[in-house]
């Protein structure tokens, strides 16, 4: 039996040992070093189960919190297990490996029945390294398996759907127009447009409709454009409607239909997935720093370690020149090859997709055929150079089929090309068939020169699109005949270059459209050149227009025997237009402002000319423009201002000429009801956060005056961005006196799309009360003195000057100020205190 004085020391000695082991452990973590060695013969006792030059087995078996990092990006806590294998395995949680950010492991993990991993065996060739000073697992994986950051994403199960409410965006205008010479009629017209529609449970059901009323048509009408069920879909990625609206396809003709339309939204994707950008790949021998440029710029940097790597998180810069990577090894070596690059509107990040699919029944107004159809397409990013993409119309006696590509060639730009055939019955007629031929190329030149997008297209002469198919069907079942488009389009081509001309100097751009019309029977051409420049902030621009249309007609005479012969021929219209501007920015009435003037000549001789004042004052926007027309004699003067305050956006516009007088009025913004009441905006949209903030009146949202808190401290945001963080910074800006104060002034959101969200800042409401205190003889009462109510709880301090500020939902009743000295305990009360007074403390 071990006597008391033994176990004493004993305790003693194990106290030292422990003492000493966690001073070492915390020198260690402090500094964060791994690997580094010690006199391990400090250590007290036996210390022989640790290794701690971090080389081999350095923590003893059993379950660790640790702190994992993957290639040096911490990828938070884990619950893991030092295995007894005499190894010293790393074993993983199964349902944990999802979270590490290591791509291609579902086979794996789908194939292991244990509820733990060996963390080596989900590194891909890579290695991991344990610290146990630091709890630190550190996880080295090829770059080219590893899951990058995604810049500006929130995840899906983070994004808000909502709270249930009613809305309407409207805009009303009222415009007045008087002749003041023959030949002019007044009128009286009035348009509202309301965009409205009711959030319940996720669901949003939205409707658009336009009143009208004008003067020459006596009473006014409603016409309602859509009106559909829309619900986001997180787990495919879509947005659904059914209803009333417009299909939806980057290929087909837009068409309004009744029925039901799934499309990808690319809103709910990250940034890096809903632009063109080529995926950078390679191979590091040593760890390395891989640099990727464009016209000479670094764009993009990152270290990766041995193996393969895979950069998929690039963004446009804006240039459209192809990009150099760069690979430094540690060993001193280095490796360059180029990715070409070059964006056009079908292209698709490798391994991304997109889709639309409508099904229905036509409803166009105006038209009386409701032809039932489906229309499906698809594209796929197929890798760096290919986006594939296919789609299809099927309906009762029509069907087209399309397929078509995106091509990013090295060196010659992106190139896409379609090819549809559509092939339909009209009433009373054979079936016919017919293609359309599309094609499309981008480049950027060294020399800076932009093809931003040529375009072609060809029809044969028996190609209709589905839109073109209904409106033959309705017009043979209205008014007969075949059916023949009386108008038929053939080719057409436009084509946008830029070029910078130098500092200095300005840039140089045009465009340039050509259509032509099947039996020649018209054909238009329109190019446009610009020079534009500026000079000490001052902008200008120069630009030549020219249009060409040609028309055929038949032309029907009587011949000398009193026949009548039919004739085909051919009429033409040529302008040329040149087009002067200036903007000169200045201060206007100590706010900023500009002057700008603008200058026509038409076919050589002077057309018209004006000179315009705009700018801000306050919350008013105003623009006042003269103006001059060479046709008549014409001269006029506008006037228009915009004020924008919390409630709504009001405009007014006023023009004054010789020979008429127009007015307009206007008012436009956003009424919304919820479960706390009718709230706001002078804004439209329909993306809707709702902040609240108890008792902060007037608080300004995100710097935005036209967008403050009302007196119930609620304001209302109509155009926050879907799935992506939006935060919301309240500021008091001190024109209205208040006790309230804000607890935190910043929150955020990541709102569905079209939803309703809502956001409540903490703020402490009680009032605060001023008394001027004495005690008993007159004398100033101690400053830092306690301050309690009649139940002990705090209220506040003696300030300076024996003044007590308190803050409380109601005046107290009574306060008791501690003036305790030392060991002397004393206090004094004040019953009923009252404020503007001098309170004797008893």
């Amino acid at each position: 039996m071990a006597m008391p004085g033994s176990i004493l020391m004993k305790n003693r000695s194990l106290f030292r040992k422990s003492l000493l082991v966690h001073s070492v452990s915390l020198a260690l973590c402090s500094f964060g070093a791994s690997g580094e060695t010690f006199n391990s013969s400090l250590l007290v006792g036996n210390s022989a189960d640790m290794d701690w030059s971090n080389s081999k087995l350095v923590m003893t078996p059993g379950a660790y919190d640790l702190d994992v990092y993957v290639n040096n990006a911490w990828r938070g806590k884990f619950d893991m297990t030092i295995a007894n294998d005499g190894k010293g395995t790393v074993l993983v949680l199964k349902d944990d490996v999802p979270l590490l950010g290591i791509r291609d492991l579902d086979d794996l993990v789908a194939n292991k029945s244990d509820g733990q991993i060996d963390i080596s065996t989900l590194l891909h060739g890579g290695k991991s390294t344990l610290a146990p000073g630091e709890l630190r697992l550190d996880l080295e994986v090829p770059q080219a398996f590893v899951v990058t950051e995604k810049q500006n994403w929130v995840a899906p199960q983070k994004w808000d759907q909502g709270i249930n409410g009613v809305f309407t965006n409207y805009n009303l205008n009222y415009y007045n127009f008087y002749g003041l010479r023959e030949g002019y009629t007044n009128s009286d017209n009035i348009y509202l447009s309301l965009n409205s529609g009711l959030n319940m449970s996720g669901w949003h059901l939205l409707d658009n409709s336009t009143w009208m009323r004008y003067s020459n048509m006596g009473k006014g009408y409603w016409i309602n454009t859509t009106r559909y069920l829309e619900k986001p879909i997180v787990g495919i990625e879509a947005l659904m409607r059914v209803g009333r609206t417009y299909t939806t396809s980057d290929y087909f003709d837009t068409i309004r239909f009744r029925g039901l339309t799934l499309n990808k939204s690319r809103q709910m994707l990250p940034d890096s997935e809903r632009v063109y950008m080529p995926v950078i790949s390679g191979i590091a021998t040593s760890s390395a720093v891989v640099s990727v440029y464009q016209d000479g710029h670094i764009i993009h940097q990152i270290t990766v370690p041995a193996g393969p790597f895979a950069i998929r998180d690039l963004m446009p810069t804006g240039s459209r020149g192809d990009l150099s990577v760069e690979v430094k090894n540690s060993g001193g070596t280095i490796e360059r090859f180029a990715v070409p690059f070059s964006s056009i509107p079908d292209m698709l990040r490798p391994g991304t997709s997109d889709y639309q699919f409508n099904v229905g029944e036509v409803d166009m107004r105006g038209i009386n055929d409701h032809s039932q159809f489906a229309q499906f397409s698809y594209s796929r990013g197929m890798n760096n150079y290919v986006t594939a993409t296919a789609g299809s119309i099927w309906s009762a006696d029509y069907f087209s089929f399309l397929l078509g590509g995106a091509l990013s060639v090295p060196y010659a730009g992106s190139l896409s090309a379609s090819l549809e055939q559509a092939q339909y019955r009209l009433p009373g007629d054979n079936r016919r068939r017919g293609e359309k031929y599309a094609l499309s190329w981008s480049k950027s030149f060294p020399t800076q020169t932009n093809l931003t997008l040529a375009s072609y297209y060809y029809r044969t002469q028996d190609y209709a699109s589905f839109n073109d198919y209904v409106l033959a069907k309705s017009n043979i079942q209205d008014y007969g005949g075949t059916g023949t488009s009386t108008i038929n389009s053939k080719q057409a081509f436009s084509a946008n270059l830029n070029q910078p001309l130098g500092d200095g100097f300005g840039r140089l751009s045009l465009t340039a459209y050509w259509r032509d019309y099947w039996r020649g029977q018209k054909t238009s051409r329109q190019y446009n050149l610009t020079w534009s420049n500026a000079y000490n902030s001052v902008n200008y621009a120069v630009s030549l227009r020219r249009s060409e249309v040609t028309q055929s007609y038949y032309n029907y005479e009587t011949d000398y025997e009193g026949d009548v012969v039919t004739s085909l021929r051919t009429r033409g219209k040529t302008e040329n237009n040149l087009y002067f501007s200036v903007n000169v920015p200045m201060s206007l009435f100590g706010s900023p402002g500009s002057v700008a003037s603008h200058a026509t000549v038409q076919q050589g001789k002077y057309a018209s000319s004006d000179i315009s004042m705009s700018g801000s004052a306050q919350d008013v926007d105003y623009s006042l423009m003269l103006a001059h027309d060479s046709e008549g004699n014409s001269r006029s003067a506008d006037l228009y201002t915009n004020w924008k305050n919390s409630v709504t956006s009001l405009n007014s516009g006023l023009t004054l000429s010789r020979e008429y007088r127009q007015a307009s009025l206007g008012a436009s913004g956003n009424i919304l009801a919820w479960r706390g009441g009718v709230i706001t905006s002078p804004n439209n949209g329909r993306n809707f956060v709702i902040l609240e903030a108890p008792g902060v009146e007037n608080a300004v949202v995100n710097g935005d005056t036209s967008t403050r808190t009302n007196r119930n401290g609620i304001a209302l945001i109509a155009s926050a961005t879907p799935y992506r963080l939006n935060n919301f910074h309240l500021e008091q800006d001190g024109s209205k006196s208040s006790d309230v104060d804000l607890q935190g002034n910043l929150l955020n959101i990541a709102p569905y799309e079209g939803s309703i969200t809502y956001l409540k800042y903490k703020t402490d409401t009680r009032k605060v009360y001023t008394f001027d205190v004495l005690d008993s003889e007159g004398n100033q009462l101690p400053f830092g003195a306690l301050v309690s109510d009649s139940h002990h709880q705090e209220l506040g301090y003696v300030a300076q000057g024996s003044q007590i500020f308190v803050k409380s939902d109601a005046q107290p009743e009574a306060i008791r100020i501690n003036t305790s000295k030392g060991k002397i305990k004393k206090s004094c009360v004040i019953t009923q205190p009252t404020e503007h007074a001098v309170n004797i403390c008893r």
